[in-house]
């Protein structure tokens, strides 16, 4: 072997070792990547855990059923007695816009596939005004069959009674050949009177016997004749019973005429009601089917009286004590903040929504605005029964229904206050506030709910958001 061979083996050899060197310098990352990752989603876990928490003390809101008396705030200003129609302020609730008392379905009455559509979501409509045609070809034919059968078979009673001058006929002829073998007969008996009159030896005998066998014969002529007259009767009679049978045939054939023409003019379908379009469920090519499982699969459109609305309201259990049917209740709209729609409980629902904790109340919107739509929501204000209040909460103290009360300590403004959430942050929330207090506590009519806590002072190290940690 020469020094080159052995100098470029050990070359390659050289160059082998750093590279095997160089991959395995990258194993380390595995271990690392896998450290971070753990760090990382530990920090998405658990982050605001380990972040440092503000300790702070808390108070619990204060929920009591108003039948105590309530102390006025004390103040400079003169509690005034304000004359009202409604009475006091019970509470509010929201709820959302709907037709008053439902929706009216207008459907098909018969299966088709739609031709064509006339109307569009948020459409007015007027009573009769044509909706939707469904495919019509089968149904004018038939029409014309039920009505071709209709025709055929009248033409057919017309030609059947016309047996009737037929059998007059006959009759007339039957008489008129009764009158001439009468005449015969009288001929033949005359002839064998005779006969039988003269002595005897005149004639033979078998004359005589002849001509009583022709008179025999004729008598039996004469009887067959008569007995066509009661023939020809009985057929005038079976004649009228066919055609009783038959005309009550023609009526079948009418209702059935009548019926295809009534699936003719259900291909129409029209309005029944003056009303806005609350949805459309038909489009050109669509089916519309009555005997199917799918309960809108014969609906065409939903319409609804926008002069005739009611809102649905969910009521909170602790709230439900002060609810009545008569019930006034003042509501507002995010369409039209700056009016107020009047009310009055109409309906409270048999049964209480569980996972809600609500008690739902339908209460009738008295002037309702041709712009407010089924499903907007509405905030209701709930007033007692009475023509004259002093003060809401001396109204409600008569009710019997729950009252909130917050420290007046707590309070950050007049309509702020910290709260503490479930997973222990803080968080500023707005609240509307009575004019009474009880025991350095005022009265919460919305911001609150009964069993959460407030936070006592200092606030100046608070945030939104921030973690929190309650010092007993």
């Amino acid at each position: 072997m020469s020094l080159d061979d052995l100098t470029s083996s050990r070359n390659s050899s050289q160059t082998s070792t750093q590279t095997s060197k160089r991959k395995k310098s990258y194993a380390w990352l595995l271990p690392v990547g896998l450290v971070c990752g753990f760090i990382v989603v530990l920090a998405l876990l658990f982050g605001k855990r380990m972040l440092p928490a503000t300790p702070v003390k808390t108070a619990p809101v204060i929920t009591i059923r108003a039948g105590e008396e309530l102390k006025q705030v004390s103040t400079d200003k003169k509690v005034t007695t304000i004359e009202t129609k409604r009475g006091a302020l019970q509470f509010q609730a929201s709820g959302w816009v709907e037709p008053d008392p439902y929706t009216v379905y207008i459907p098909t009455l018969t299966n088709g596939v739609v031709k064509e559509v006339f109307v569009l979501e948020g459409q007015q409509v007027k009573k009769g005004e044509l909706l939707a045609t469904l495919i019509d070809d089968d149904a004018e034919l038939d029409l014309l069959s039920a009505k071709q059968k209709y025709l055929a078979f009248e033409k057919m009673i017309v030609a059947h009674c016309t047996e009737h001058a037929i059998i007059d006929a006959e009759v007339i002829a039957a008489d008129g050949k009764i009158a001439a073998l009468k005449a015969q007969f009288n001929e033949a008996k005359d002839a064998s009177d005779r006969l039988r009159k003269l002595s005897k030896g005149t004639v033979s005998a078998k004359e005589i016997i002849k001509a009583k066998l022709i008179t025999d014969r004729q008598a039996a002529i004469l009887v067959e004749a008569e007995a066509q007259i009661p023939q020809l009767k009985a057929r005038k009679i079976q004649i009228d019973a066919q055609k009783l049978n038959m005309e009550a045939n023609l009526k079948e054939l009418g209702i059935a005429s009548d019926r295809a023409q009534l699936a003719l003019d259900r291909t129409q379908i029209k309005s029944n009601i003056d009303g806005v379009v609350l949805q459309l469920h038909a489009a050109p090519g669509k089916k519309r089917m009555l005997d199917m499982d799918d309960p809108m699969s014969a609906v065409i459109v939903e319409l609804y009286n926008p002069k005739k609305l009611q809102a649905r309201i969910d009521v909170p259990l602790n709230e439900a004590a002060a609810l009545s049917v008569g019930q006034s209740v003042e509501m507002v709209s995010d369409l039209l903040p700056n009016r107020t729609f009047n009310g009055k409980v109409t309906r409270i629902n048999g049964q209480a929504d569980l996972q809600r904790n609500t008690l739902q109340a339908k209460v009738e919107i008295l002037d309702p605005d041709p712009r407010l739509r089924p499903d907007m929501l509405v905030r209701g204000k709930f007033y007692s029964a009475g023509d004259s209040a002093e003060l809401a909460t001396s109204n409600s103290s008569q009710s019997g229904r729950l009252s909130i009360f917050v420290p007046e300590s707590a309070l950050v403004s007049d309509s702020e206050v910290w709260v503490v959430t479930t997973d222990l942050t803080a968080e500023k929330r707005s609240i509307t506030l009575g004019d009474h207090s009880k025991e350095n506590h005022r009265i919460v009519l919305d911001g609150l709910r009964s069993g959460e806590s407030v936070i006592l002072p200092p606030h100046g190290k608070l945030k939104p958001g921030a973690r929190i940690k309650i010092i007993k």
